[in-house]
């Protein structure tokens, strides 16, 4: 319950840096869909971003810190200890998302990046609490917004519509959540995402 009132903190507290369309999505979206509130043991917020969408940092309390990780910005505490991690392993995970990169396998994928693991790496700043934002990458040809990575080789997408957004405020505040979020859900966990998988890799 704790960590739970602190990633509504943060939202709340972030939600007016946010200038532009925005909505929430992921575990988040999981959680409101279900129950009406957070997941018991998720540890961040996904935020997506259209390209055009800005985030003013000035207006962001002070306690707060941000940075560009490899997919998105982190958005954290900077009071809270950051865990020690094997960055060599971040790295790894990272670029197995990059398209560029699909389909290979372990030993395939190390040697293609060790290479570059010192000059691109981005060590761990953030915390065991966080809000993720991701900015969405417009498709003109099929008018969808994407992120420019996959997971297992599954996209993740939104349609234009899907994007407009809509108003929530089952956390105790306004948030704005994609429209037609059950879809949203269906696409990204699967027809039977209504019910909890305690083996899923959320």
């Amino acid at each position: 319950m704790e960590n739970k009132n602190k990633l509504k903190e943060m939202l709340q507290d972030l939600i007016p840096c946010i200038e532009g369309k925005w909505f929430v999505a992921d575990g988040a979206l999981l959680g409101l869909m279900r129950t009406g509130d957070l997941l018991d043991f998720d540890s961040d917020i996904d935020i997506y971003i259209l390209p055009q969408t800005k985030i003013n940092w000035d207006k962001l309390p002070n306690k707060y810190k941000h940075h560009k990780d490899y997919m998105c910005y982190k958005i954290y505490n900077g009071e809270d200890t950051v865990p020690s991690e094997n960055e060599w392993l971040r790295f790894l995970a990272y670029k197995r998302t990059c398209y560029e990169y699909y389909g290979y396998n372990r030993a395939e994928l190390t040697k293609s990046i060790s290479k570059d693991y010192r000059k691109q790496k981005v060590d761990r700043k953030y915390p065991g609490l966080w809000i993720d934002i991701f900015v969405l990458v417009y498709d003109n040809k099929h008018n969808l917004y994407r992120i420019p990575y996959h997971w297992n080789g599954s996209e993740f997408y939104f349609t234009a519509t899907e994007c407009d957004g809509m108003h929530d405020n089952r956390l105790g505040f306004d948030i704005i959540l994609p429209k037609n979020p059950k879809q949203v859900l269906e696409r990204i966990y699967g027809s039977n995402w209504i019910i909890e998988d305690k083996d899923y890799q959320y």
